[in-house]
């Protein structure tokens, strides 16, 4: 009687060929994504712009946000810088450096290297950014988001000038507001300290660098308005180094 029995080549044949199916499958997506990432049309190169600027801003301030209600998650500082730069980063790649690319890969001499790696080289200037930013936040890319969703009061909203002097015993700031009405008292804090409150018009408060505490790297405090009933009217903060000599 003739063997009936399956061929163990036919059963490792059939073993495969879903592993194969998969990987095709993953060759033929990672295609289509690179024809779709690298197409060269105009309009296409302006909506691959647009849509990496309104990424970058939705991720940057996004980050923002939740790191104005929580400092202590510096990991949020990496996403934050991710999406600033790429505000930026995103129009001049797809907008210039691989147009130019494109067409230098079909010259000869040195330009054809350079075509053909300066994407990729432009890619991991922009990663090395990311990180470098990200360790050492730049005054810019921060924003304090929670002073503006939290002030209660919109109609009293007076500006806090500050300047600063260095002298022998530190560098020290003075500040002041321009309008008083319906201020109860100001509380200024560095951090988790209470530097001092302040309940006696015309609020003009001093303090000293050393008293700062440094977050992300950087000297600041916070000015607190409140009202009669201490809740808070309006929340300022100002970091050392953005401030003026006066």
């Amino acid at each position: 009687m003739p063997d009936e029995s399956p061929k163990s080549g036919d059963s490792s044949r059939r073993e495969e060929q879903p592993t194969v199916t998969v990987r095709s499958l993953v060759r033929g997506a990672w295609r289509q994504l690179k024809t779709v990432y690298y197409a060269n049309s105009l309009s296409w190169r302006f909506l691959k712009s647009g849509t990496l600027v309104f990424f970058g801003f939705f991720l940057w301030a996004g980050a923002n946000l939740l790191y104005s209600y929580n400092p202590e998650l510096t990991l949020l500082q990496y996403p934050m810088a991710y999406g600033f730069i790429l505000i930026l980063y995103g129009p001049i790649h797809h907008l210039v450096v691989l147009p130019i690319a494109f067409r230098w890969r079909r010259a000869t001499g040195l330009r054809q290297p350079i075509g053909s790696r300066g994407p990729n080289a432009m890619l991991v200037l922009f990663l090395v950014a990311v990180v470098v930013l990200g360790t050492f936040p730049a005054g810019p890319m921060l924003v304090d988001f929670q002073g503006a969703l939290q002030s209660g009061g919109a109609n009293i909203s007076p500006d806090l000038l500050c300047t600063k002097s260095t002298t022998q015993n530190g560098t020290s700031i003075h500040c002041h507001l321009t309008e008083t009405e319906g201020i109860d008292r100001i509380v200024v804090k560095s951090g988790s300290s209470e530097l001092l409150v302040d309940d006696t018009p015309p609020y003009e408060f001093t303090v000293h660098e050393r008293e700062l505490e440094s977050v992300t790297g950087e000297k600041r405090f916070t000015v607190m308005l409140q009202d009669e009933k201490q809740n808070l009217i309006r929340r300022y903060t100002r970091r050392l180094s953005m401030i003026d000599e006066g």
